[in-house]
């Protein structure tokens, strides 16, 4: 009996320990401040907090959203970079002034209403279901955006290097328990596989479990490097971040800073070729399922923000010829016209960037992410459909909203 009793002590004691860490671990963001990859120290996770407070700090005053992959963030990132005339945090910095500046010059406030803000919610490599996920987060909180620009691609619904909807940050991040039909009825997926990814949706120490072994495997290599009187591990190092052993540098799981945009400069990426080889792999073979899912997500986005009466501007990206060239035949016109017929039947105006002034190879810096050079006559341009566009109206443009349907009016600069 008494053994019984203890171990039902130890049973309770145990389960309080991991709720106190639960709570911990969701309440505090413990995980933001270690010095590994964490999903909290990422891009998404810090734009949304920064975008919850700086659109909190100023109750009532409209804010317009925009959404995205990396397409959109190099061009807004490189531009704010310019406006600002200094270096800005790219995953902590995303008041997207430069936008706001180019907007003014189309559309007037009225006598009385505040500046409009402009927000970057975009993310490096995220997909049209990221898209949903981070404007449901918006649209469903208490100060919600009075306008989304989503601006996409072709790489947003077809991307064979993304397992699937729950290995992206914004599902980890913003996902809930209602989302896992989608999850459950994906025959891919193990038992297990689905097992994890519930789970994932109810503990934040379960979700996080790779990470904090990442951590406690740094904490314990720096231990066992000041025990030994020999180099023993690898790291990066030197004036060309070689990976050697080494006593002084960087170890791999290690994460110092944060990514930077300089004025007049590029963001980081990879070479040209390297980025057709990723692409290509992404885009080949196709896969229909993926490509259906996510246009489902593209249409669940428009139909939450209908639902929430937020207008929404659709804006097909400017892609290079030699990026579309590494597509399957037929893909793009198809893709194009989807898209198209999707905005048609929700109203949704769409702005296609996808012509000749745009899509020479010399406007970009990789193929696919517009130059620094560039990027201001695109945000120029860009905030000029917006004036042009239905948001103008909710943007405090025009008096009557004009029903101008889906169409295109890029007006590249």
């Amino acid at each position: 009996m008494r053994l019984a009793k203890g171990s039902f002590g130890a049973v309770v004691t145990a389960l309080c320990l991991c709720i106190a860490v639960e709570g911990w671990l969701t309440f505090a963001h413990p995980l933001a401040r270690l010095p590994v990859a964490t999903m909290e120290r990422g891009e998404l996770f810090n734009s949304m907090r920064n975008i919850e407070k700086e659109a909190s700090s100023r109750p009532g005053q409209p804010y317009m959203v925009l959404l995205g992959s990396s397409l959109v963030v190099a061009p807004v990132v490189q531009s704010e970079s310019q406006f600002r005339k200094r270096a800005i945090k790219r995953f902590f910095e995303r008041r997207a002034t430069a936008c706001e500046e180019q907007l003014k010059k189309f559309i007037s406030e009225p006598a009385g209403q505040q500046k409009v803000q402009v927000f970057n919610a975009a993310v490096g490599g995220g997909m049209a279901s990221d898209d949903y996920f981070v404007a449901r987060t918006l649209l469903e909180s208490s100060n919600k955006p009075v306008a989304l620009v989503c601006g996409v691609a072709p790489r947003d619904f077809q991307d064979n290097l993304v397992p699937g909807i729950y290995s992206t940050s914004a599902f980890q991040i913003l996902s809930n328990l209602s989302d896992l039909k989608d999850v459950f009825n994906d025959s891919s997926l193990t038992l297990d596989k689905k097992f994890d990814i519930s789970m994932g949706r109810v503990s934040s120490l379960w979700r996080n479990r790779t990470e904090l072994k990442s951590y406690f495997g740094l904490v314990a290599k720096k231990l066992i490097e000041k025990a030994c009187p020999f180099i023993v591990f690898e790291k990066y190092g030197g004036s060309t971040m070689t990976l050697a052993l080494q006593k002084d540098g960087i170890f791999p799981e290690e994460v110092k800073g944060t990514p930077l945009a300089y004025p007049g400069y590029a963001i980081d990426h990879y070479a040209p070729a390297k980025t057709s080889e990723q692409y290509m792999r992404s885009y080949n073979p196709v896969s229909k399922s993926m490509v259906n899912e996510q246009f489902s997500y593209f249409e669940k986005t428009l139909e939450l923000a209908q639902e929430h009466g937020v207008d929404v501007l659709v804006v097909n990206m400017p892609l290079s010829t030699s990026n579309k060239k590494l597509l399957a035949p037929g893909f793009y016109e198809a893709y194009r016209q989807r898209l198209k017929d999707i905005c048609a039947r929700h109203e949704v105006h769409v702005t296609d960037f996808n012509n000749s002034n745009w899509d020479a190879d010399g406007n970009f810096i990789d193929t696919v992410h517009l130059s620094a050079e560039k990027s201001n006559a695109f945000i120029h341009a860009l905030m000029q459909a917006v004036s042009d566009s239905p948001l103008s109206v909710a943007l405090g443009g025009s008096e009557q909203k004009q029903q101008i349907g889906a169409g295109s009016i890029a007006r590249p600069q």
